[in-house]
């Protein structure tokens, strides 16, 4: 097997993973990987929701609120969060990734095809093999490692922390060009024209 590093960044994020990585289970490559999906769309996640918590009339009184909005809305995913930090005016994630980006995002982008059908307990039809499975864990915690990296330096948060309201408040506000939404019901409009 293949030996899994870890970056400092993740450590805490990916303990599960490493711990599915060193067991001998026979799925143990497959539950890595469902596992570090999980994780990534999470960091998208929690970035996005970092950007959306920075409105100043987002507060500990209306935070039930939006969260019921993201909660209300099916169709949220990475890349609708990456479209609505740039809607937001925020470095696109791409910008941010730079020269890094088109091949790590070409890793995902493959990655995510077959992701869907294991997702869902169905067979893939492409034969993939261990060795595949584990070089495709290693690409997410690149991707993951690299946006934490960016993201951490350009807006003092990496999307890996817990409690991103918390820190989003706490923390120096981040240049938004513009909120696309003054309320929550403008919010959960707003969230729902989030295209690909």
């Amino acid at each position: 097997m293949r030996k899994l590093i870890i970056p400092e960044a993740l450590k805490e994020e990916f303990s599960t993973v490493e711990a599915i990585w060193h067991c001998n289970r026979s799925t143990r490559r497959v539950d890595a990987l469902v596992v570090s999906w999980v994780k990534y769309e999470k960091q998208l996640r929690r970035l996005f929701s970092f950007f959306v918590f920075q409105h100043p009339k987002i507060t500990e009184k209306t935070l039930d609120d939006v969260i019921s909005a993201f909660v209300a809305n099916r169709n949220l995913n990475p890349e609708t969060f990456i479209t609505g930090i740039k809607e937001l005016g925020i470095t696109p994630i791409p910008k941010l990734l730079g020269d890094a980006h088109a091949n790590l995002w070409a890793e995902i982008k493959r990655i995510k095809v077959y992701r869907n059908k294991i997702m869902h307990g169905q067979q893939t039809g492409q034969g993939i093999q261990s060795a595949q499975l584990e070089r495709d864990v290693i690409h997410i915690i690149n991707w993951m490692s690299a946006l934490a990296e960016a993201s951490d330096s350009a807006f003092g948060y990496d999307g890996l922390k817990r409690g991103a309201y918390r820190i989003a408040k706490t923390s120096a506000n981040v240049p938004i060009q513009k909120y696309p939404f003054c309320n929550t019901n403008e919010l959960k409009n707003w969230l729902s024209t989030l295209k690909v």
